[in-house]
């Protein structure tokens, strides 16, 4: 057992001593008649009716109501995520193209699309971007923060590979968001929160991050069983900046006087971006007869954000001096508008309980730069520049059946069909976003883009059809046993089949093992397919930046280095674990997965080098100076270890609520795809992905997360206090000083402890008033080694991969009222 998994497992082992005890003193006191989280019916991982979170034969969290509530105090979703489940992180990328407005959660450790989103168990689209820049580069995730934070009553984990069940992209499990549903009365709350941090690179006091939430939702009864629950909600955050005193100049091409008069101020920019969100939801169900319902609901998200570009100094040949004198930074723009709709009918006949819908799903982004120019342009360049937008689009109708058989054996039938239709394209940015001007020693295009050109425009489509089958049988009053199988067809893809294998074994009431096997099929998204756009990042060496472009595998110079048309990656998913339940009001589970993927979709490092300068130059690419593409580089295998201790008292006239769960997780890179003829043919010296690369991949998550809480709730007052501990990583680092591991030059970055507090008054039957702190104790990650390539001079003191993020204490107040 390596030394860094020790503290968690010693705060985990440490536990059930202390619940020992105070199940003692409590005896069999009733928690207020609450039932137990583990002993709740839950929605995913199986299709019997009222199966509950113990009874499962996959490993499933669900956390209530008042438990979100509690974990949405920035109103963000992803961040809520990450807060309540080990399982998840949610890294907040920075500086990094569209990543600044749509980030995604990771679970068990892989990439945010191999995870499946569901609202009220049906599928939830995708982004319309792709990232570009972060530690797991070419992935399309699900835009979770479009979810409105208002609308959500709880939330299911299901921590297994369920593609077979559910479609593609459920390779380390599924998320499920369930939509409140009351028939009656409402709630409406505002709440202002700030960060307020010791900023120790610039040895300031910062208040800023300033967050400003409004929200009110209200159910209509419809019939004697019907209801429509809607709302609308609006969040407004302020940008941090978490940047350093730098001395950059000298990645200035020409390091002039005034490029030197700059160093050791603050240019760069880091942290979270300026962002405006607005929501709206609705859920509603209407009973048309016997037996018959109408069911319908959707949500919508308008967001602006703004995203931070590197500085450009005052002599360098980005810059024109006559209308930038001092240099500038870029800001880059993300105007985001993501809408959702569900309707359909749920009816029995014949025995079978049937479910006919229809779903639309759509994201469009339209991308910008202010404060930026095309130096090629010279001093008649704009200065705002809009770059391109990105339209994804998901149709689909889905049948889905479900019956009760006894055939000697209680057995639960399901089967079902699904078509989708998906269509993504993407439109040229205004011109001088991506001219080339007569000033020839400059860079063309907008700096922080260039723009899409209309030469490289997407408009494509596809259609999926997929068939499956679930049974689940009490074989006896303790065996489980389930199996599933799908077929699913792509237009572009082709077809596979994928199947799952489950048990459940009860030795005792309390007492249970259980296990899956189960494989995947994940088609390369539409969005991977067609995405193509230009950044501007780092070179090899971090000495300077230099121009990418990222581009479909089907473009003539993408093929020309190498590229080859995008293949399914296809996984296997085994899980083995327990679940106990020592007393009424305590629950241990303890499950182990291993997760291989094969033909993993990665974005290539960037391909660049003199010879690929030289030879872009040739083709008539001399805007770019390296050239990154999508391609089915890497085998890998996760192998982790969940644990989840809960235990309810009661105390002092109230309901406490502990908990202990823990993530370990380790990914290993099984086989690396990166030989290519075409490449060598430019320049035999270059691979596919670098080792730096290589490993990030294997090294950019926390190799374990430990989140340790205690939920106190009595008549008028409440108190939560939840306590993370975020694993040590390693990431490669661009001082050629630092330490050599697996033969790159990086950094280990310790463990991170980070502390939230809640405390609750409900002042009258009504109102309810909360004052709290994330990361109360103003925790950072570790810092960037001093040097100057590794921090750009002293710019970017903390790495943006620490689930943690930058931004330091965050303080707030909210105020809920009920009527």
């Amino acid at each position: 057992m390596h030394h860094y998994l020790l503290p968690p497992l010693l705060a985990l082992a440490a536990l059930p001593a202390a619940l020992a005890q105070a199940q003692a003193q409590a005896q069999d006191t009733p928690a207020n008649g609450d039932t137990a989280t583990i002993d709740q019916v839950t929605v995913v991982g199986s299709r019997a009716r009222h199966r509950t979170v113990f009874d499962s034969a996959v490993p499933i969290d669900r956390f209530g109501a008042r438990e979100v509530q509690n974990a949405l105090s920035s109103g963000e979703v992803g961040a809520a995520l990450q807060a309540l489940a080990p399982s998840i992180n949610f890294p907040r990328i920075e500086s990094s193209g569209a990543a600044d407005s749509v980030r995604g959660v990771q679970l068990r450790g892989l990439a945010p699309d191999q995870v499946l989103v569901l609202i009220n168990g049906k599928r939830r689209h995708a982004s319309a971007v792709l990232d570009t820049e972060s530690s797991f580069a070419g992935t399309v995730p699900v835009d979770v923060n479009a979810i409105p934070p208002g609308a959500i009553d709880h939330i299911e984990i299901l921590r297994d590979g369920a593609g077979a069940q559910y479609g593609s992209d459920a390779v380390a499990g599924v998320i499920n968001i369930v939509l409140k549903q009351q028939r009656s009365g409402g709630s409406a709350s505002v709440s202002y929160g700030a960060n307020h941090t010791d900023f120790q690179p610039t040895h300031t006091t910062k208040t800023d991050g300033q967050t400003r939430i409004a929200n009110a939702d209200y159910g209509v009864p419809l019939g004697d069983a019907g209801f429509l629950r809607f709302g609308a909600e609006s969040r407004s955050r302020n940008p941090t900046q978490r940047a350093g005193f730098s001395d950059a100049g000298w990645t200035s091409w020409n390091y002039t006087p005034a490029d030197q008069a700059l160093d050791g101020k603050v240019v760069f920019k880091s942290g979270d971006s300026r962002s405006h969100n607005n929501y709206a939801f609705y859920n509603a169900l209407l009973p048309l007869g016997e037996g018959v319902d109408a069911y319908s609901f959707a949500t919508a998200n308008q967001r602006q954000s703004d995203g931070s570009a590197y500085f450009r100094y005052p002599g360098d040949p980005s810059n024109v001096e006559a209308v930038y004198p001092n240099g500038y930074r870029p800001v880059t723009h993300g105007d985001s508008t993501d809408v959702s709709v569900v309707a359909g009918v749920r009816f029995a006949s014949a025995g079978w309980l049937w479910d006919l819908g229809a779903r639309h799903g759509g994201n469009q982004f339209d991308y910008g730069v202010s404060h930026s120019l095309n130096a090629s342009l010279g001093a008649a360049s704009p200065t705002s520049f809009h770059l391109a937008s990105f339209d994804y689009r998901q149709n689909a109708l889905n049948a889905d059946l479900t019956r009760a058989l006894d055939l000697g054996v209680p057995v639960n039938l399901a089967l079902g069909a699904e078509f989708v239709r998906e269509t993504y394209t993407s439109t040229p940015g205004d011109a001088a976003a991506y001219a080339a001007g007569p000033f020839t020693a400059a860079p063309p295009g907008a700096q922080a883009g260039p723009g899409l050109r209309p030469q490289d425009a997407f408009d494509g489509s596809r259609h999926l059809k997929s068939v499956y089958l679930d049974i689940e049988s009490d074989l006896t009053r303790q065996l489980l046993v389930g199996a599933a199988a799908r077929y699913s067809d792509y237009s572009d893809f082709g077809g596979a089949s994928t199947g799952k294998l489950s048990a459940r074994y009860k030795f005792t009431d309390q007492f249970l093992l259980r296990g899956s096997l189960s494989n995947s099929f994940r088609a390369p998204a539409l969005v991977q397919t067609g995405f193509r756009f230009s950044t501007l990042n780092f070179n090899s060496d971090g000495s300077g930046l230099q121009t990418a472009s990222l581009l479909p595998a089907s473009d003539p110079l993408a093929r020309a280095f190498g590229a080859r048309d995008l293949k399914p990656e296809k996984s296997t998913n085994l899980s083995l674990g327990l679940a106990w339940k020592p007393a009424r009001n305590t629950s241990v589970t303890l499950d182990g997965y291993r997760i291989r993927i094969k033909d993993r979709i990665t974005r290539t490092s960037d391909l660049q080098s003199e010879a690929a300068t030289a030879y872009l130059a040739s083709a008539g690419r001399g805007d770019i100076q390296s050239v990154a593409y999508l391609a089915n580089l890497l085998d890998t295998s996760t192998s982790g270890l969940d644990a989840v201790l809960n235990h309810d008292l009661a105390l002092t006239g109230g309901k406490l609520n502990l908990s202990a769960a823990l993530n370990l997780n380790h990914t290993r890179i099984d086989a690396v795809h990166q030989s290519s003829a075409a490449l060598a043919s430019i320049d035999p010296a270059l691979t596919v992905l670098t080792d730096t690369s290589l490993f990030r991949i294997r090294n950019a998550s926390p190799k374990n997360k430990l989140v340790l809480s205690a939920d106190w709730q009595a008549a008028q007052w409440g108190l939560l206090a939840r306590a993370t501990r975020f694993g040590p990583l390693k990431d490669f680092s661009y001082d050629a000083d630092a330490e050599v591991i697996d033969g790159v030059h990086a950094q280990r970055f310790g463990a991170v402890w980070t502390l939230d507090l809640e405390a609750q008054y409900q002042a009258t039957a009504q109102l309810t008033l909360s004052l709290g702190a994330d990361n109360l104790l103003d925790r950072y990650p570790q810092r960037v080694r001093e040097t100057n390539n590794a921090t750009y001079g002293g710019a970017l003191p903390y790495n943006f991969i620490n689930p943690i993020g930058v931004n330091g204490a965050y303080f707030y107040a909210r105020a809920r009222y009920t009527f």
